[in-house]
């Protein structure tokens, strides 16, 4: 399994079933890319599900082939294990968990990294992989350190704005078959490319 963009795939090497990748972004950039990753493997013909906000679910409505979990579908951000055990209910082997914002500003941090600990302890599981996006800009270093420790990947994705000039630059920080990256240039217009 893989993300469908080149140099990416190189550098974070195939994904193995029954993985947690995490990406690390800014705002809507870290979903950019889990979006792709999902557009990649429905073409590919996995069965995916998206455990998404109502806003997110508005953006995946025009995607077919995925299982689109919101709040008080299936689950109740109030109550912790509800989203444990709709994660562990769901049958489809790739999904995309894109509420930790959400989560981190309603709940104690240590209530949450457990949440996530359930949550990778039902995808290994289950042989699934599952995608968790996290706006870095939330969260202090502590939390950041626990949701890379759980992950058996982690993408970084970095924007420098200098002088009205925009530069956003992309890294694998941990993966179980590559080393760490350096930063590559990430261009993001019709279609996400890494220079």
């Amino acid at each position: 399994m893989n993300f469908g963009i080149q140099k990416l795939d190189e550098l974070i090497g195939t994904i193995e079933e029954g993985s947690v990748i995490l990406i690390e972004g800014l705002g809507d950039l870290s979903f950019m890319l889990a979006k792709e990753f999902l557009k990649n493997v429905i073409n590919r013909g996995h069965k995916v599900f998206a455990l998404v906000s109502e806003r997110v679910k508005k953006v995946l409505g025009n995607f077919e082939g995925i299982r689109i979990i919101t709040p008080n579908d299936q689950f109740s951000l109030q109550e912790l294990f509800t989203i444990s055990l709709a994660v562990k209910n769901l049958s489809e082997k790739v999904g995309v968990i894109d509420i930790f914002q959400q989560l981190l500003i309603m709940h104690d941090r240590d209530k949450i990294y457990n949440l996530l600990r359930e949550i990778c302890v039902h995808i290994r599981k289950k042989r699934c992989v599952g995608l968790i996006t996290l706006d870095k800009r939330i969260v202090d270093e502590r939390t950041l350190a626990m949701f890379e420790n759980e992950a058996d990947y982690v993408i970084e994705i970095e924007e420098i704005v200098e002088k009205m000039k925009i530069t956003r630059g992309i890294r694998v920080k941990k993966s179980l078959s590559r080393a760490p990256s350096n930063y590559h240039k990430l261009y993001i217009n019709k279609f996400i490319n890494i220079g």
